[in-house]
């Protein structure tokens, strides 16, 4: 298709229009707010799907590679603003959850063909904030089969750029990708398919909605001025790095942006491209009419048409603040940049290793000591896997990005490194990884050694608390072995794991050669009777 697609538009014009993107897109737009797609149907096990659980709509996508790009199949939205949907107490509230709940259910049926391994579901700003979570992420686990992944702001940014420069893949450009969501707006300036500047701020069409206009949709210059003035206020710590970075084209992706750039077109204020100027006039008529809704536009969705207004003052004090002349609207967002993502993992295209070789060049960590650790935790897990029950893909990999950070707090100071690394973890932006992950490994790294805390686990689901009660055993017995930090084989050294019990079983000579290590091997079993974990050291025959 040379870079460009057909995008059909089935909201009752019947038109058809051409547009930038490198894959075929339909949209079908309901007055219900439901966009619904579908494309011929390809072997699903070929495809992939991509769910997104923004603070406004639901997204799903199903698409399949098509050479550098991607084919879209198959594409639902639901628009169950969950932003709009928190309590006073930034508590989910049930009929929220329930209508979540609903919509996932729909999702559900549309993925049973496609491998589990091919999907990825995650959740942005509300999930990020919400406080009684919990009980919706193991709902929407058992209707989906695979967990929420919760990730960052920052991480969000950079799958947003991936989808857009997948799209636009013109390597000389310097562009500024902007996304407004429900809850949050990422803005990233990159060059080809790196992102050089990223940050997410927390203002968006379903928060400024409900913070700064009228419920009843009547809009006001003052309510609008109010809301603009609070954005640019939010904005005003990133003007100088972003204007300092620059850029030479400006994209935006988000329902926010696309409904301001059709709702341009069809007043005849634009061609569609989004400038200061034209958002001004669509502003004046907006409150002349009273509200988005008395324009009676055909452009966008009546569920749009309830949270644009905040939206738009968002775009408006953006391009006001930064200075940006004009924007094009994108087709893709979060969900085609989660389908590039899986895809570069197929190809060993893998972010998560570029941000732990950062960490260890920034911290300075022993890489030789990593490596011992590395190597003897994967070695005790071969014992353990099976009787453990522990998957030797997901769960060997964090044992090992464990394995590889475990010293990372030295970098900060030698004293207590374990509880600095752990804060590292828990608190930095890492990219590639989900909070969930982050938490993971941060709990692995600040009781890698020394005493446990058991409550420091008890909030995790029983079969989550289980599993990384598990590999910190290993990842403990692994440092604790090679805490001599020599270059020495431990072939000799063995493990049996019977009725919740390790022992390590070792010749006498060996025993004898490191009696630091066997006395260590002793306190040992002591501290990890504390999360029922039995150890014990055994003379082999």
């Amino acid at each position: 298709m040379n870079g460009s697609a057909w995008v059909t538009d089935r909201s009752g014009s019947g038109d058809f229009q051409r547009t930038d993107a490198t894959c075929l897109i339909a949209t079908a737009e309901r007055q219900s707010g439901v966009e619904i797609v579908s494309i011929e149907q390809p072997a699903l096990n070929e495809a992939y799907a991509a769910i997104d659980l923004g603070s406004n709509s639901f997204h799903m996508i199903v698409a399949e590679a098509e050479g550098n790009s991607i084919r879209k199949i198959d594409s639902l939205r639901m628009p169950v603003r969950l932003g709009a949907g928190l309590d006073k107490n930034i508590r989910l509230t049930p009929e929220t959850e329930a209508a979540a709940l609903d919509a996932l259910a729909k999702y559900a049926e549309r993925l049973r063909e496609v491998p589990l391994k091919h999907i990825r579901i995650v959740g942005t700003n509300t999930l990020r904030r919400a406080r009684n979570k919990d009980h919706f992420m193991r709902e929407a686990r058992r209707l989906l089969g695979k967990p929420i992944e919760i990730i960052a702001g920052r991480e969000e940014a950079r799958l947003i750029y991936s989808a857009v420069a997948h799209t636009f893949p013109d390597n000389n450009q310097r562009r500024l990708v902007i996304d407004i969501g429900g809850g949050s707006t990422e803005l990233i300036i990159g060059q080809g398919l790196n992102p050089t500047l990223m940050e997410s701020v927390n203002m968006g069409c379903v928060s400024y909605t409900s913070r700064f206009l009228d419920s009843s949709g009547k809009l006001s210059n003052g309510s609008l001025k109010k809301a603009m003035v609070e954005a640019e206020l939010e904005l005003q710590p990133l003007i100088v790095a972003y204007r300092d970075s620059g850029w030479d084209e400006v994209i935006g992706c988000s329902g926010t942006i696309k409904a301001a750039s059709r709702m341009l077109s069809e007043l005849g204020i634009s061609d569609g491209t989004i400038t200061q100027e034209g958002l001004r006039k669509l502003m004046r008529m907006a409150v002349k009419a009273g509200s988005v809704e008395a324009m009676n536009l055909n452009s966008i969705s009546q569920s749009r048409m309830q949270v644009v207004a905040g939206g738009l003052t968002v775009l408006c004090a953006i391009m006001r603040t930064l200075g940006i002349e004009a924007m094009r609207s994108s087709q893709v967002a979060l969900r085609e940049g989660l389908i590039f993502d899986m895809l570069g993992r197929a190809e060993h295209v893998d972010i998560q290793s570029q941000t732990l070789a950062n960490l260890t060049s920034r911290y300075s960590i022993d890489i030789r000591q990593a490596a011992r650790v590395e190597s003897t935790a994967a070695m005790l897990f071969g014992h353990v896997a099976e009787p453990w029950k522990l998957d030797p893909e997901t769960d060997l990999e964090l044992l090992v990005w464990a394995a590889r950070l475990h010293e990372l707090g030295m970098g900060v100071a030698h004293t207590q490194y374990h509880k600095h690394g752990a804060y590292i973890l828990e608190n930095s932006d890492l990219l590639g990884f989900t909070l969930a992950e982050q938490k993971a490994l941060s709990l692995l790294v600040r009781y890698h050694r020394r005493k446990i805390e058991n409550e420091a686990f008890d909030s995790l689901p029983e079969e989550e608390r289980q599993r990384l009660l598990r590999l910190l055993s290993i990842l403990r017995l692994a440092a604790l072995l090679h805490r001599g930090r020599h270059d020495e084989p431990l072939d000799q050294i063995n493990l049996r794991i019977k009725d919740g019990q390790i022992t390590v079983i070792a010749p006498q000579a060996w025993l004898d050669e490191h009696p630091l290590t066997s006395a260590e091997l002793a306190a040992e079993a002591e501290r990890l009777t504390h999360i029922s974990i039995k150890l014990k050291a055994e003379k082999s025959a």
